[in-house]
C-alpha cells in the first residue's frame, strides 16, 4: 500500500512547485518593489515588472545584464563584495542603500538580497524606490549644512584682521558645506574690449581632488560659455551648469580636471561684479539645489560687504561710508533670505524680513518693530532667549544654538532652531537671529528614530518570538491538559493539586508574555511627546528582557543599580537609547564565550546630582580614529547589513532633548562604556501626603462595556463579588443608562465599532455628568491620534489589557476616592 500511494505525493509536490512558481511571477509583477534574481555570475534571470517604473528600462533588455554594472559606479566595487559574500554563502542576506542607473540618470534603492536556499550562488532580493525619503533627508541635510556655513563665514569675515587675506578663510567651511570637491574665488575685470575677465585667487579642496590653481592665470570665461550663459555671467548672476552642458573647447578643459558640474556666485563691490565664488563637483554630475544656492549666496553677500569695508582709502571717510554700504548691503542681504531673520536690541524688534513677517503671520513689519521679543516666544522659553541673547553679546553662540517655540499672531506655535549674531545696525550696537523651522528636521529625525526602532525589532524579532513561544507553549499545553481531564464524568478529587499546579504555571506563563507586551507597548510610545516622572531601573530592566536574546548566547548580564535622582522624561524614548546601548554592546561581544564576558548595567548619582547610567561591555573595543565619529548619522563600524549607522546618532539626539548628554571611553581588546546623563527633575514641591489605602467595597454595581465577549467575560468573573452587567459595545451600554441604570465604576473599552469609548464618555458626560468620573478606560494599546489625544487631555483612568485582579481593584479604588 505504501508503493502505490508513493507517486502522489511526487505530483502534488510537482504541482506545488508549478503553482508556487505562478504565485511568484504574479508577485513580481504586481509589487511596487522589484523583485530580483541573479545567478552565479552575478546577471540577471528574473525582474519585477516594476523594474521598467523605476529605471525606465525594458525587462526584456535587462535580463542577463549584470546587477553590479546596473548600479552608479560609486557603489559598484561595495556590492561586487556583497554579492560574492552572498553567493558563497559567507553571508545569509543584506539591506543596503545604494544608487542605480535608469533611462535619465539616478534614482535611490534599498537593496535586499539574500542567499538562494535551494541552488548554489544564486541571489534573490528586492530593490524598492527610497528617491523621497534621500530627498528630503539630503534636503534637509544640506539646508543644516549650509546655513551653518553661512553664519560661520560671517563671523570669520566679522573677526578678521583688517590686512589680513580674506578669501583664504572662508573656502573651507563653504567646501565642506556645499559638498563641493573644489572651492575658490575668481576676481573680475573689464578689459579694453568690455570683456569680462577673471584671475584664480584662491582655492580649497577637499581629500584627493588636484588644484585648478594650475589653469591660466587670466581666462576670458565668457567668451568660452554659451550666449545665454555668458549674459547671465556678465550681469553678475549666478550660474549653474554641467560640463556636458558647455560648448566643447570649455567642456574639454573642465573635463581635464574632472569636473561634472559648476556653480558660480558673484560679489558685487560697490554696485559693480568684483569676482565670483566658485564650486566644482567632481563627483556627481548634478545641479544644486535652489535652498543650497540661496543660502550660499548670502556667504557671497558677505563677503561683498567685507570686500566694500576695505576698498576705502581715507579712515573716516571709510567709517562713515562703509557703515551706510554696510546697512543697506545688510538689508538687501536679508531682504531676500530664505529664513526668518529679526533684528533687535535690548530684546526689542528693530527689523524684520519678509520671511520673518510671513512666518511670524503678520501682514508688514510694521506689527513686529518695537515688540519686546518675549512676546513672540512662549513664557517658557524666556529666560533661554535671554541666555541665548547675553551669549551672542560676548560672541559665545554657536552654530546648533536654541530650540524655541515661537508664537504667531493667530495664536499657532511653530517650533524653530534659531542663531544670533552681533552686528551694527543704524550706527548702533544690535543683534541679528536667524530662525530655521525646525518642523521639517523633527519630521526626518522622527521618521529616522523610526527606521532605527524598526532595525533594533527586526535584531531583536526572532528572540522576541523565542521568549513569547515558550511561556505560550506551556499555557496552552496546561490549559489542554485540565480541559481534557476536568471531565464531570471523570472528576477526581485527588488531581486537584495536581490542576492547581498546572493552573499555577500556566499563569506564570501568561504574565511573562503580559511583561513582554508591555515592553512593546513602551517601545511604541516614543512618537509621544509627553514629559512624566521615569523610573530608570524598571526601564533598564525592560531592556534587559528585552536583549536577552542577543546578549544571553554572548555574555553575562549584571545590573549594579545605586541610589538616582528623580528624572522627568519619556520612558520610550529612553527605552530606545539604553537597547541601543545594549544591542550595541551584545554585538561588541563574540557568541560562545559567555562566561568570559559582561554587560554591566551601572548606576550612580554624581556629583552634580544627575542621574548616571553606564553601558559597560567587555567587547573588542572601538578604535581611536573611529571614536570620534561614532556618534555622525550612518556611520557604524559594523559589518554589511547588520545595523543602519543610525543608532548612536539618535541616543545621543534623544538624551540631548532630555537635556542630558553622553561619553563613551574605549580600548581596543578591553571594552568599551557608555556614561548617559541625565539632570533630575526641577519640581521641588514637597511630596503629597500618601493616601489612606481603601478596601473595595463588596456588592458594588459595575458595567462593563466591550465589544469582545471573552475579554468582557473574564474582567467579570474577576468581580464575582460585585452586581456586574455586560454590555456588548457603546449603544448598548448607552441603551443601560437610559434606561435609568446607577453604577459605582464604568468599565470601558476605548476603541470600539459604532460608538467608540470616547463618543460613549461623552454622551455620558452630557446626559448624566454625575457619572463621567466613574470611567475606567480599557486599551490594549492600540491607539489612533484621536485616542491618544483623549487620554493625554484629560485625567482618565486607563486599564492595560492584559489586566489582573490587583490592577483592577487599584483603579476601582481611585474611583471611589474621587467620588468621595
Amino acid at each position: 500500500m505504501g508503493t502505490s500511494q508513493g507517486p502522489k505525493p511526487l505530483a502534488r509536490v510537482g504541482s506545488d512547485v508549478e503553482a508556487d512558481a505562478l504565485r511568484y511571477r504574479l508577485l513580481a509583477k504586481h509589487l511596487r518593489a522589484t523583485v530580483f534574481q541573479v545567478d552565479a555570475r552575478g546577471h540577471f534571470t528574473v525582474l519585477g515588472a516594476s523594474w521598467e517604473e523605476l529605471t525606465g528600462l525594458k525587462v526584456a533588455s535587462s535580463l542577463g545584464s549584470s546587477l553590479v554594472e546596473a548600479l552608479h559606479p560609486v557603489d559598484r566595487e561595495r556590492a561586487s563584495g556583497w554579492l560574492r559574500a552572498l553567493a558563497s554563502r559567507e553571508q545569509e542576506s543584506l539591506r543596503q542603500e545604494v544608487r542605480i542607473l535608469t533611462r535619465t540618470g539616478t534614482c535611490w534603492v534599498e537593496l535586499f538580497a539574500q542567499s538562494s536556499p535551494s541552488i548554489a550562488g544564486e541571489v534573490v532580493g528586492l530593490l524598492t524606490d527610497i528617491s523621497e525619503r534621500r530627498r528630503a533627508q539630503d534636503a534637509v541635510t544640506t539646508r543644516e549644512r549650509c546655513l551653518a556655513a553661512v553664519v560661520e563665514v560671517q563671523r570669520r569675515l566679522l573677526t578678521h584682521e583688517p590686512e589680513g587675506y580674506l578669501y583664504q578663510d572662508i573656502l573651507a567651511p563653504l567646501g565642506r558645506a556645499s559638498g563641493a570637491s573644489r572651492v575658490y574665488v575668481f576676481e573680475a575685470h573689464r578689459d579694453v574690449m568690455g570683456r569680462l575677465r577673471v584671475n584664480h585667487k584662491a582655492e580649497w579642496c577637499m581629500a584627493g581632488i588636484s588644484s585648478r590653481s594650475e589653469t591660466p592665470a587670466e581666462v576670458a570665461l565668457e567668451e568660452e560659455l554659451f550666449p545665454e550663459q555668458a549674459a547671465l555671467l556678465s550681469a553678475g548672476q549666478p550660474l549653474q551648469f554641467l560640463t556636458s552642458d558647455t560648448p566643447p573647447k570649455l567642456q574639454a578643459g573642465l573635463t581635464n580636471l574632472g569636473i561634472l558640474s559648476v556653480l558660480l556666485l558673484p560679489v558685487r563691490v560697490h554696485g559693480e561684479v568684483f569676482g565670483f565664488i566658485g564650486f566644482d563637483n567632481c563627483v556627481e554630475a548634478r545641479p544644486w539645489e535652489a535652498v543650497a544656492v540661496s543660502l550660499l549666496a548670502g556667504a557671497a553677500g558677505a563677503l561683498s560687504l567685507a570686500l566694500e569695508q576695505r576698498s576705502t582709502d581715507a579712515l573716516r571717510a571709510r567709517a562713515e561710508a562703509t557703515l551706510r554700504r554696510t546697512e543697506a548691503g545688510f538689508h538687501l542681504l536679508i531682504e531676500g533670505f530664505p529664513d526668518p531673520v529679526v533684528v533687535h536690541a535690548n530684546l526689542q524688534v528693530l527689523y524684520a524680513n519678509p520671511a520673518a513677517v510671513r512666518y511670524l503671520g503678520h501682514e508688514g513689519q510694521d506689527g513686529l518693530v518695537g515688540l519686546p521679543l518675549q512676546r513672540l516666544l512662549l513664557p517658557a522659553d524666556h529666560d533661554a532667549l535671554v541666555r541665548h541673547v547675553s551669549e551672542a553679546r560676548s560672541g559665545l553662540t554657536s552654530v546648533r544654538s536654541q530650540d524655541v517655540t515661537l508664537l504667531r499672531k493667530d495664536g499657532q506655535q511653530v517650533v524653530a532652531d534659531i542663531v544670533t549674531l552681533g552686528m551694527t545696525f543704524e550706527g548702533w550696537p544690535a543683534l541679528v537671529t536667524i530662525a530655521r523651522d525646525f518642523t521639517e528636521r523633527k519630521q526626518m529625525q522622527a521618521r529616522l528614530m523610526l527606521s532605527d526602532r524598526m532595525a533594533s525589532m527586526g535584531t531583536l524579532s526572532a528572540g522576541i518570538a523565542h521568549e513569547l513561544n515558550n511561556p505560550l507553549s506551556y499555557v496552552i499545553a496546561n490549559l489542554e491538559f485540565v480541559h481534557a481531564t476536568l471531565q464531570p464524568a471523570e472528576f477526581d478529587p485527588a488531581r486537584v493539586p495536581e490542576w492547581r499546579q498546572v493552573l499555577d504555571e500556566a499563569r506564570e506563563g501568561a504574565e511573562r508574555v503580559r511583561q513582554i507586551v508591555r515592553q512593546l507597548k513602551t517601545f511604541s510610545r516614543v512618537e509621544e511627546e509627553r514629559q512624566e516622572q521615569v523610573e530608570l531601573h524598571r526601564v533598564l530592566d525592560s531592556v534587559a528582557q528585552m536583549a536577552t536574546s542577543e546578549v544571553k548566547h554572548r555574555a553575562r548580564l549584571v545590573k549594579q543599580y545605586g541610589p538616582l535622582p528623580a528624572i522627568t522624561g519619556n520612558d520610550g524614548k529612553l527605552f530606545q537609547v539604553f537597547l541601543n546601548l545594549v544591542i550595541n554592546a551584545a554585538h561588541a561581544i563574540p557568541e560562545g564565550c559567555v562566561e568570559d564576558h559582561e554587560i554591566r548595567l551601572a548606576t550612580f548619582e554624581d556629583e552634580r546630582g544627575w542621574a548616571v547610567v553606564e553601558v559597560r561591555d567587555t567587547g573588542g573595543g572601538i578604535r581611536p580614529e573611529n571614536l570620534s565619529r561614532i556618534f555622525e548619522p550612518f556611520f557604524t563600524t559594523k559589518p554589511q547589513g547588520v545595523g543602519t549607522g543610525l543608532g548612536l546618532s539618535i541616543c545621543l539626539t534623544l538624551v540631548r532633548a532630555h537635556g542630558g548628554d553622553i561619553t563613551v571611553e574605549s580600548t581596543v581588546g578591553k571594552g568599551t562604556v557608555f556614561r548617559v546623563m541625565l539632570p533630575p527633575s526641577r519640581k521641588t514641591a514637597g511630596a503629597s501626603p500618601s493616601p489612606v489605602p481603601m478596601a473595595v467595597p463588596a456588592r458594588m454595581r459595575v458595567l462593563i462595556v466591550d465589544d469582545e465577549p471573552q475579554v468582557a467575560a473574564a474582567l467579570g468573573r474577576l468581580l464575582e463579588d460585585h452586581s456586574v452587567d455586560i454590555a456588548h459595545g457603546g449603544v448598548q451600554g448607552l441603551d443601560l443608562l437610559l434606561l435609568g441604570e446607577q453604577y459605582d465604576v464604568i468599565f470601558c473599552d476605548l476603541l470600539m465599532p459604532e460608538l467608540t469609548g470616547m463618543d460613549f464618555h461623552a454622551e455620558v458626560s452630557t446626559r448624566m455628568p454625575a457619572l463621567a468620573h466613574r470611567f475606567i478606560f480599557m486599551t490594549g494599546g492600540g491607539f489612533t491620534p484621536r485616542a491618544r489625544e483623549f487620554l493625554a487631555n484629560g485625567p482618565h483612568r486607563v486599564l492595560d489589557k492584559p489586566f489582573d485582579k490587583v490592577d483592577v481593584q487599584r483603579l476601582m479604588i481611585e474611583v471611589l476616592s474621587r467620588s468621595r
